[in-house]
């Protein structure tokens, strides 16, 4: 099991169109994937549970991955994180 905490950077936190590549990154893999805000948690395959976390820019979260791809999972998310979801970066897209 991998663990790490992040902090969103979206500037409109996970929205729909962030949870959607989340979710579809995170469906290529076979691991459990969970995302977790205060005491609440997220399936991260499925874009309506992460909606339901609700997490605004400079929330913390933490990603818990386990299984058979837990590393390649956990890296490729992480990536994906830290580059504010595909979403801009002082106007540039990531």
């Amino acid at each position: 099991m991998l663990t790490g905490f992040f902090r969103i950077k979206n500037q409109l936190g996970l929205h729909a169109r962030p949870a959607a590549k989340l979710a579809k990154l995170a469906g290529q893999f076979c691991s459990e994937i969970k995302l977790i805000k205060a005491n609440k948690e997220a399936d991260v395959k499925s874009v309506l549970d992460l909606l339901s976390l609700a997490c605004r820019f400079d929330e913390e979260v933490k990603l818990i991955v386990e299984g058979q791809d837990e590393e390649k999972a956990f890296f490729s998310i992480t990536l994906l994180i830290e580059a504010e979801i595909g979403e801009r970066i002082n106007g540039t897209e990531v």
